[in-house]
C-alpha cells in the first residue's frame, strides 16, 4: 500500500509503508498520531535482498506490544535512506529506527540531525547489516526481534557524533587559477557515529561486492582485503589541530582513522580509549615504512585487533584538520563515500580536469559535535563508552 509519511511532508512524498498490525489498512494521518501520547516510531528498513523484511512483522509485533505506534518505511533506491530518515524527523515521531547495517545507521543519524527541530527525535537500532558494530559496541544482540525489545526497555542518551567536511583542495603549483580560486569553496558535511577512515579500509568497502557482504558478512570483507594486499601502499598526510592549527603529525600513512567509539570493523580497536560523550575525537595512523610492514600492520589488524606500536600514531582532540591526496578513498561508518559529494560544483570541475589527481591535496575538517545526537542505549549496557 501507498501512505503519505507526515502531515508537514510534501504531497509527492511517498512510499511502502506496512503500519502497525501489519493487516496493511489505511493508517490516520501521521498528525493525528503526533497527537496521541503513545511512543510513535519510524523504522527505516533497508531490505538487504529481502532478509531483513522476512523478519518485520515479528520485529513491529514486539513494538506493538510494548504500545507504540510504528509505522515503516522500506528504502526503494540507492541514497534515499538520509532522506526518508530526515521526513519522518520532521513527521514528529518520537523514535527514528534504523533496520539495516551501520551505513544505514549513519545515513538515518544524518536525516535525523539534518531537521532541527525543538525536539529532535531519537535514533534507535534494530542491527540488519554486514558488520553491525554499533550493536556490538553497546551490546545490541544480532537477533532483530531480540534487539526490538531490548529496544522498548533503552535509555535515550545523549551522545557525540563526528562532523567532517573539506574545507578547501591544494592544486599542484602549476595549476590555473580557476583552480587556485575554485578549491577555495567548500563543500557538504556529513556527520559520522563511529568513525571516519582514510586509506585502506575505505578501498576495501568500496571493492567489496554487495553481494557478497550478504553473503559472507564480515567475511567479504576480510576476503577483499587478502586478495588487496599486493596492491596496498602509503600516501602522505598532514594532520594539525582543528583548534590550535598546530601540527599533530606528518609523513607517510597506511590508513587513518578518526573514531568517536572503540570497535572498527567489529575485528579490531583502533581507537580503544575513545569516548562517545567527551566532546573529543581520537586519532589513529597507521604508517608502514615498507611493502613488507604495511603487510605486516594488515595482518595485525586481522589477527590481533589492533596495529603494532612500532609503526602508529595516537592523538585526541576537539577536532583535526587532515590533508591527504585526492585519490585517497574515505569512508564514514563503514561505508565508502565519494569525494565529489563533499564539493561545490565549481571544485568538481577543477578536480576532473586535474592532470594528476594524486597531486591534488584534499583539506578535510574533522570536528567533535558534543551532544549532538539522542540515541538509545541499552539499559544494562556497562557504560565505557561513557565518561558521565
Amino acid at each position: 500500500m501507498k501512505f503519505n509519511l507526515g502531515h508537514s511532508a510534501p504531497g509527492g512524498y511517498r512510499r511502502i509503508v506496512t503500519n502497525v498490525l501489519l493487516l496493511y489498512e489505511r493508517r490516520r494521518p501521521r498528525h493525528i498520531l503526533r497527537d496521541m501520547k503513545r511512543t510513535t516510531a519510524c523504522l527505516v528498513v533497508h531490505p538487504r535482498s529481502g532478509k531483513n523484511l522476512a523478519q518485520l512483522p515479528d520485529v513491529v509485533s514486539v513494538l506493538t506490544r510494548a504500545g507504540w505506534t510504528t509505522d515503516v518505511v522500506v528504502k526503494e533506491a540507492k541514497g534515499e535512506t538520509m532522506e526518508l530518515a530526515a521526513r519522518a524527523a520532521e513527521a514528529g515521531y518520537d523514535f527514528v529506527i534504523a533496520y539495516g547495517g551501520d551505513g544505514t545507521l549513519n545515513h538515518v543519524v544524518n536525516g535525523v540531525l539534518a531537521f532541527a527541530g525543538k525536539r529532535p527525535a531519537a535514533v534507535g537500532v534494530i542491527p540488519g547489516g554486514t558488520a553491525n558494530v554499533w550493536a556490538a559496541e553497546v551490546g545490541i544482540p544480532s537477533d532483530p526481534v531480540s534487539a526490538a525489545q531490548m529496544l522498548v526497555a533503552s535509555e535515550i542518551r545523549n551522545v557525540d557524533v563526528g562532523h567532517v567536511g573539506v574545507e578547501s583542495l591544494t592544486f599542484a603549483g602549476g595549476s590555473s587559477e580557476f583552480d587556485r580560486e575554485a578549491a577555495r569553496a567548500s563543500g557538504a558535511r556529513r556527520h559520522f557515529l563511529l568513525m571516519a577512515g582514510l586509506g585502506v579500509d575505505a578501498t576495501l568497502m568500496s571493492r567489496t561486492p554487495t553481494q557478497l557482504k550478504h553473503k559472507l558478512g564480515v567475511g567479504a570483507v576480510v576476503l577483499t582485503a587478502l586478495k588487496q594486499l599486493p596492491a596496498l601502499r602509503t600516501y602522505p598526510v598532514v594532520i594539525r589541530s582543528g583548534v590550535s592549527d598546530t601540527l599533530v603529525w606528518e609523513g607517510k600513512a597506511l590508513q587513518l582513522v578518526v573514531g568517536n567509539t572503540r570497535l572498527y570493523g567489529k575485528v579490531a580497536r583502533m581507537t580503544p580509549e575513545a569516548l562517545i560523550d567527551s566532546g573529543e575525537l581520537d586519532l589513529s595512523v597507521i604508517t608502514a615504512p615498507s611493502r613488507f610492514s604495511a603487510f605486516a600492520q594488515v595482518v595485525a589488524v586481522l589477527l590481533r585487533g589492533r596495529p603494532t606500536h612500532a609503526h602508529s600514531k595516537a592523538a585526541r582532540g576537539a577536532g583535526f584538520r587532515v590533508s591527504a591526496p585526492a585519490s585517497v578513498d574515505l569512508q564514514l561508518d563503514g561505508s565508502a563515500v565519494k569525494l565529489k559529494k563533499y564539493l561545490t560544483g565549481k571544485v568538481r570541475e577543477a578536480l576532473a580536469t586535474a592532470t594528476e589527481r594524486d597531486g591534488v591535496m584534499v583539506n578535510y575538517r574533522f570536528d567533535a559535535v558534543a551532544g549532538a545526537l539522542r540515541i538509545a542505549v541499552p539499559g544494562e549496557y556497562g557504560g565505557a563508552l561513557f565518561r558521565k
